[in-house]
């Protein structure tokens, strides 16, 4: 991949941190920055990553400065010694960070740290992250502060809260006969013999069980004071007998496409917010001329531009061909019947009927800890049922206009609704282009969690996208001005590169897995929209416009053999149709199991001709066979 492809890749020119390999014996960990992650033995993944964060008292985490002191590597192991500085407002934090592995499989990972000015912390110090695949309800063993062992299991279904508290050590087996242990030792400043804590990182479709310095238990922000000097080690450690190594030459992904149909394609949408909606309506937007399913429009009761917000609703769904999803953020310190009678009032006289309906009080655009406080908010059956009367011929949905962690920790009683809902984004807590793909890993948990919330409910997801629309758990989303991977950005510069192409694939491949009815995906403008100002389409423009084609189609099973690659395909007059994305920045060889015809979006059709929106061209030479190689987060658009 030549170095110019990146802003085509990724959207943006800052370049992605390299990844280092690292091995010693059986034991291997990749080092990106300071970061361990991909902690392996005998080639199986054990630990997901270990890294070392100073968070604010917003919970913003500034990055910090490194300096490689010293990185040694010989038959008896690796060693690598870096100097890290963290300097954002009042912070300015210095620490060395020793990374040791031994021949053995023994990996220690020690910071010694000293703040020169004092400041206010959330949490400073080591975050341990186990992986979902293959750990999601398993035993896992807890050793606590005072040196008791308990048993327990890695939650199955999302924990809203902790499911784990004081922990000095877990162990698990992560292979027949293969144990891990990874022992974590910390002294915080109100606490000499700290503790660590897990949470369910799938709350926020992170790839991974989180355990980190410290309880939320108890008081934070809490101070470090300057001069004050601080020691954290994280050590992993194996037992048992490693199963035969997997080899590392690869053949590739196949791919098999099913005999019958299993299911439908999820009726297909995309989000508006009426900030956009100007521009979602615009003669030079593109994405004017697709034909969504539906719209996810959303609204808030009694701001000055609700009324002309709905009507211009009404009209984009009328040019679209579309149905209307309403999402209604009911204001705090009204009666529900109140403002929802007013919001149906607004919509008639807009000439909008709503197909569905999400009402959602404001209080609850926020994040709340699941043991509260909670805001004085009306019982939430009371809400759906006065949304019921207000609007009898649309479908009432229970959820949040938020992500699926404020779904889990205010659950709407199943018995009140018709459908229950929520988003998601990848960039919550990290940014890398690697996180973000992860994230597609959790999806199947949250659909499993929803469908737990309320059985027998339909499930309605989005609008979802890279980016966040809005930010529960602070002031406000991040800024961007340089076009960089930033957790909690409203605006990421992935969605105008193959990135976001490649991954919504991989999202709708696991909405329609799931049995989604309804997938809202990206937006018809603005930053998570799907081509820019002037009208030039983005490769995720010409993933949506198929998504909409195949909306509500009879979808054929796609059997996938190998890692990093979605597949997504239905029936369309007589023909299977088929989406494939490569999600990995690596070419990948792909083999079909029947000779297709299609077109490839890759680096060099999205620098030219994929940025009309008449791309593919029917009158073009297309690729036809059964095996190809995937370039960097390419997308076959193919056909029997």
């Amino acid at each position: 991949m030549a170095a110019n492809d990146d802003p085509i890749l990724y959207g943006t020119t800052q370049p992605p941190t390299p990844m280092q390999r690292l091995e010693a014996g059986p034991l291997s960990i990749d080092l990106e920055g300071a970061a361990v992650r991909y902690v392996r033995y005998a080639r199986l993944e054990a630990i997901r990553g270990i890294d070392y964060l100073v968070r604010d008292a917003s919970w913003r985490t500034p990055p910090a400065a490194l300096t490689t002191l010293r990185q040694e590597q010989d038959e008896s192991g690796f060693t690598v010694e870096l100097e890290g500085v963290v300097r954002q407002d009042e912070i300015d934090y210095h620490y060395r960070q020793t990374i040791t592995g031994a021949a053995d499989g023994r990996l220690d990972v020690v910071v010694e740290a000293e703040a020169k000015n004092g400041f206010l912390t959330n949490r400073t110090g080591f975050v341990v992250l186990h992986p979902i695949l293959g750990v999601a309800g398993q035993p896992v063993t807890v050793t606590h502060k005072d040196g008791r062992a308990s048993e327990t299991t890695f939650p199955e279904l999302i924990s809203p809260g902790q499911p784990i508290f004081d922990i000095r050590a877990l162990r698990h087996e992560m292979a027949p006969g293969l144990f891990v242990t990874c022992r974590m030792e910390a002294a915080l400043p109100h606490d000499p013999e700290t503790i660590f804590e897990m949470e369910d990182q799938r709350n926020w479709t992170d790839a991974s069980y989180k355990t980190y310095v410290g309880s939320l238990l108890d008081p934070w922000p809490y101070r470090i004071e300057p001069g004050q000097r601080l020691r954290q080690r994280i050590t992993v450690t194996f037992e048992g007998s490693a199963p035969a190594r997997p080899s590392d030459t690869t053949n590739g992904v196949g791919l098999r496409l099913g005999d019958t149909v299993a299911g439908r394609v999820p009726a297909i949408g995309l989000g508006v917010m009426p900030e956009h909606r100007a521009a979602a309506g615009s003669d030079s937007n593109p994405a004017a001329r697709l034909r969504p399913a539906f719209i996810t429009a959303y609204a808030e009761v009694g701001s000055d531009d609700f009324a002309q917000s709905l009507a211009d609703y009404a009209g984009l769904a009328q040019r679209l061909g579309a149905a209307v999803q309403l999402e209604l953020v009911l204001p705090a310190g009204r009666r529900p019947a109140e403002a929802l009678d007013e919001a149906a009032a607004a919509c008639k006289a807009a000439g909008l009927a709503p197909e569905r309906v999400l009402p959602c009080p404001a209080p609850y655009l926020k994040s709340i800890q699941p043991v509260g406080p909670w805001p004085d908010v009306a019982d939430l059956g009371h809400i759906y049922n006065q949304a019921r009367r207000a609007f009898p011929r649309s479908a009432i949905l229970g959820g949040m206009c938020s992500y699926f962690t404020e779904l889990n920790r205010k659950r709407p009683p199943a018995a009140t609704i018709d459908g229950i809902s929520c988003t998601t984004t990848p960039i919550v807590h990290a940014a890398d282009d690697r996180s973000v793909m992860e994230t597609l890993e959790a999806l199947p948990a949250v659909l499993l969690s929803m469908a737990a919330m309320a059985p027998g409910k339909a499930l309605h997801i989005g609008p979802s996208a890279i980016a966040m629309r809005h930010n529960p758990y602070g002031t406000a989303t991040a800024g961007n001005p340089k076009a960089e991977r930033i957790a909690m950005a409203e605006d990421d510069p992935r969605q105008r590169g193959l990135l976001a192409a490649a991954w919504s694939v991989g999202y709708a491949t696991a909405m329609a897995e799931g049995g989604v009815a309804t997938l809202s995906l990206n937006h018809l403008a603005g930053p998570s929209g799907l081509a820019s100002e002037s009208g030039e389409t983005w490769p995720v423009f010409h993933v949506m416009a198929a998504l909409c084609a195949a909306s509500g189609a009879e979808r054929v099973p796609v059997e996938t053999g190998g890692e990093g690659v979605a597949g997504l395909a239905w029936l369309e007059d007589g023909k299977t149709r088929l989406l494939v994305a490569n999600l990995r920045p690596e070419p990948t060889a792909l083999r079909l199991d029947r000779p297709v015809t299609g077109h490839l979006l890759d680096a060099a059709a999205a620098a030219g001709p994929a940025r009309a929106p008449d791309w593919p061209p029917t009158a073009a030479p297309a690729w036809h066979g059964t095996e190809t190689t995937l370039p960097p987060l390419a997308v076959l658009f193919a056909g029997t």
